[in-house]
């Protein structure tokens, strides 16, 4: 029987576990979610690769796990930028640069992640991170409705060009050093889609 590291086989199968995803995350972090293998996981953590199914089924219910964490907090984040009082141009265009500073992070490469990891998990599992997804951009339509679009599917159709913009600037950043113009070009885009 193998040694455990903990009081009980209860903790050591919780610390182990998450021992697992940390070194996962931090080698999807450092190398992509694609250039990792369960063979890498498990060297990183001292472990044999097939001990790690009994911790989790394959690497994408790993970073499904992440993303559970991960996207909500970026959603929370959405609704306090876009929340609260202030002109509601200005607030959108803190949230769009929130979102390119967000885009920077090695965070935001696993959250691009996302299509390699729908392929393995079932639809209702892509619906949900879906529906997780696009709650990024739900609390745009209360800020585009104070801005003064009372259409709900304009707003609709607004809230989409705008995050649509934020996602090219996004990867206009990544290729190009032009943040300042990009970004003051992104912020007079949005005022004219919201003003």
């Amino acid at each position: 029987m193998p040694r455990i590291s903990a009081e009980t086989v209860a903790e050591h199968v919780e610390r182990q576990e998450a021992a697992v995803f940390e070194a996962a995350i931090r080698l999807f972090l450092e190398r992509g979610y694609a250039a990792v293998g369960l063979a890498d996981i498990a060297a990183a953590v001292g472990l044999k690769r097939n001990s790690l199914y009994r911790y989790f089924p394959d690497k994408a219910h790993i970073l499904l796990r992440w993303l559970r964490r991960e996207l909500p907090e970026q959603v929370a984040e959405s609704e306090r930028l876009l929340g609260g009082d202030g002109d509601p141009v200005e607030r959108i265009q803190a949230w769009a640069t929130y979102q390119l500073d967000y885009a920077r992070r090695p965070e935001h490469r696993l959250i691009a992640a996302l299509p390699d990891l729908a392929r393995d998990l079932d639809a209702e599992t892509r619906a949900e991170l879906a529906d997780s997804h696009r709650g990024l951009l739900a609390p745009l339509d209360g800020v585009l409705a104070e801005a003064g679009i009372a259409d709900p599917a304009e707003r609709k159709a607004a809230a989409r060009l705008i995050g649509g913009l934020v996602l090219g600037a996004a990867e206009t950043e990544s290729r190009e050093q032009e943040e300042a113009a990009l970004r003051r070009r992104l912020h007079r885009a949005i005022a004219a889609l919201a003003g």
